[in-house]
């Protein structure tokens, strides 16, 4: 039999078995000079995108009843706040393209920042904006006369509509300038050769190659190829875009590299809530568990952005519960290298998520529903270092074998939630069946947390007998 040292020194090794080393020791690691600026930033913009509201609520109802609009409220009561200079919404706020549901938009809008003036409106279309009167059947039915349902759609006359609702012109391809900055956007349906030729135009006007101010791309789907190969030679622009609700709370997929143009999804701030999580794979070789909402969180998530004289900083927010911080911002140097768009660069400011001295593994017995004997872990929220985040949590456990280890992954409860809105004050459950686990009546638990860049913390180990 391996005696317990000589098991708890063989779980450094197995560690490094699942695909990360164990990091040095230390809250953080040395951080880029000037990095969480304290001066005042010379833009600041907010980000949401499929928001989703509808006239009705799955499929009982009348027309009329619609999703709260609340998360999208919140969302703007925080940019208020924060004294934002413009909104970005990246499409997909008329869940079935009715006039309705982008109106619900226009009156959050202006309870928040009243019907003239506010920040400058940054959005585009999605394809529910465009297309969604023809998802299912919902709009048919209950407008069966074609006359009325032309005059319940947005896509009847866009233009109009929206000039109506948002008090604006709108255009297939728009350029706004804020505060010095230029945001370009694209709505829904248009080819982004429209917005290269747009770009094109306006950079024979306006400086657009400045390293150190970044101009913008708003688009509902990811931009494709032609808008990357010519936009990306610059290095100095950045795209944000819908569609997918995948969840921020994951780094791997917030950003993302397009053909050298960096790129970042915006999630879901709709009613339900965006789960999204994905990406898995970059963070840990073992099965992650735990995936349903109930243990994650539904969140609601957005970002904001400030852009300063040489960096810019990205703040990502869950909007489920008021407003709170999904973890670590990114922060991105202008003129550097290598190229600050690096998730390499950003594990260099994020450090390690460390479990606190007073944390404890709890491992017991317990029958599962179908009467199966299992060992639940209930591990501690990892919360020791406040510049990083706990994503998931790594399992070893080892039997008197030795050789015979079980790995395990687990989302962190509450790992789409905004810090501090954990639920069971972020203990984070995992059962395991007996018959999963190595041979012996005596087994030694380790877990170790992650960030969802797969940076990870010093591992808490206990004993138990079987």
């Amino acid at each position: 039999m391996k005696s317990k040292v000589s098991r708890r020194d063989l779980l450094k090794s197995s560690f490094a078995a699942i695909g990360f080393a164990a990091l040095p020791g230390g809250f953080l690691f040395a951080s880029p000079e000037g990095w969480k600026p304290d001066k005042k930033p010379n833009l600041v913009f907010g980000v949401v995108s499929d928001t989703h509201l509808r006239t009705m609520h799955g499929s009982s109802g009348k027309p009329g009843h619609n999703w709260p609009d609340k998360y999208f409220a919140a969302a703007l009561e925080y940019f208020k706040r924060r004294g934002v200079d413009a909104v970005v919404h990246c499409g997909d706020m008329a869940h079935r393209g009715q006039v309705e549901e982008m109106q619900f938009h226009a009156n959050a809008w202006n309870r928040v920042f009243g019907p003239s003036g506010g920040p400058v409106k940054l959005f585009v279309t999605g394809n529910h904006d465009a297309e969604g009167a023809r998802y299912g059947d919902f709009v048919e039915k209950n407008y069966p006369d074609p006359a009325e349902r032309a005059n319940h759609v947005l896509a009847t006359d866009m233009a109009a509509n929206w000039e109506r609702i948002w008090s604006e012109k709108y255009d297939s391809v728009w350029h706004k300038e804020v505060k010095g900055y230029h945001f370009f956007g694209r709505n829904w349906g248009v080819d982004d050769a429209e917005l290269v030729r747009l770009v094109e135009e306006t950079g024979k006007t306006v400086r657009l190659d400045d390293p150190a101010r970044p101009f913008f791309f708003m688009t509902h789907s990811r931009p494709v190829a032609p808008l990357r190969k010519r936009v990306s030679a610059k290095r100095n622009a950045v795209s944000f875009f819908g569609h997918n609700h995948w969840s921020i709370a994951n780094w791997n997929m917030a950003y993302l590299y397009y053909g050298r143009l960096p790129c970042f999804e915006c999630a879901s701030c709709e009613p339900r809530g965006c789960s999204g999580l994905a990406g898995d794979a970059w963070i840990t070789k073992a099965k992650l568990e735990g995936r349903d909402p109930a243990n994650t969180g539904k969140g609601r998530q957005g970002y904001v952005v400030c852009m300063y004289d040489d960096m810019m900083v990205l703040e990502r927010h869950d909007f489920s519960d008021g407003e709170a911080s999904l973890g670590a911002d990114w922060v991105m140097p202008f003129g550097k290298e290598p190229h600050p768009f690096s998730k390499d660069e950003l594990k260099k400011v994020i450090g390690e998520p460390q479990f606190s001295k007073s944390g404890k593994l709890r491992v017991e017995s317990v029958k599962l529903e179908s009467g199966e004997e299992a060992v639940k872990i209930s591990i501690p929220l990892a919360d020791g270092n406040p510049d990083s985040r706990v994503y998931a949590y790594e399992v070893v456990v080892i039997g008197e074998a030795g050789s015979q280890k079980l790995f395990k992954a687990v989302y962190a409860a509450g790992c789409n939630m905004g810090i501090g809105h954990e639920p069971n004050g972020g203990v984070t459950t995992l059962e395991i069946a007996k018959d999963e686990l190595p041979p012996g009546q005596s087994l030694t638990f380790a877990v170790r947390p992650l960030t969802s860049l797969g940076t990870s913390g010093r591992p808490i180990i206990t004993d138990f007998k079987v």
